[in-house]
């Protein structure tokens, strides 16, 4: 393949993960809430956000969701959740301000586990505030409304580029190609898991699928499930 042409793909590819980026993406006007989750990934900006947030007084408390899952399993030495523990108070969030379960390992346990812990905590709550990577705000939206309906969310994320998001993924160790196809099989969980009954139905505009149809004809599938 010839360098024009393989600068001319990586555009291509760039330009198709914009979209599903944008469409994926979700971020609030927040107001004060009973809790802050932030959902385990290998993306530590969750608990910088959450940090942020905390001091910023949207909320009192912050839990910490998640085990060692697809990105972390094999290449962190502690969870997810505490990792971002962690994190959050090297960023001066108090130790006992943080509640952490670090035993899920997918959405729908962190969810389940979650509620668990606050119950076992006899924490009641009414408006929570999610934090996760960029483009999972969508469907983490769609999965907390579908599995807890009586909980009210606004959801939020670091605010960054597609661009800068893979820079820091890849600065971190992550493989490009792993990258890209977490954030297509996270689209097509979009669709997938609503017809299972795991995420409340969202419209899907055509671009989207069209990009993500394009994306998977040029490999990246080693996250798309069958449906």
């Amino acid at each position: 393949m010839s360098h024009q042409r393989k600068i001319n793909e990586k555009s291509t590819t760039i330009d198709n993960l914009k979209i599903l980026w944008d469409y994926l993406a979700r971020y609030d006007d927040l107001k004060s809430s009973d809790v802050i989750i932030g959902f385990g990934s290998n993306d530590t900006s969750v608990a910088e956000r959450a940090a942020e947030l905390y001091k910023a007084g949207i909320a009192p408390l912050i839990i910490f969701t998640g085990g060692l899952g697809k990105g972390t399993d094999g290449k962190w030495q502690i969870t997810e959740a505490e990792t971002f523990r962690e994190i959050a108070i090297n960023l001066g969030v108090p130790a006992d301000r943080i509640l952490v379960e670090n035993k899920s390992t997918n959405t729908g346990e962190n969810i389940q586990f979650t509620r668990k812990l606050l119950r076992d905590h006899h924490v009641h709550i009414r408006l929570a505030t999610l934090v996760h990577r960029p483009y999972m705000g969508r469907r983490i939206f769609a999965a907390v409304r579908q599995q807890w309906p009586e909980l009210n969310v606004q959801v939020t994320a670091k605010q960054c580029s597609l661009e800068s998001y893979i820079k820091r993924l890849l600065g971190a160790g992550f493989d490009e190609y792993e990258i890209y196809s977490d954030i297509v099989g996270d689209f097509q969980r979009i669709d997938v898991f609503a017809r299972n009954g795991l995420q409340i139905p969202q419209p899907i505009p055509n671009e989207a699928i069209d990009a993500y149809n394009k994306l998977c004809a040029m490999g990246y599938t080693k996250y798309v499930i069958s449906p």
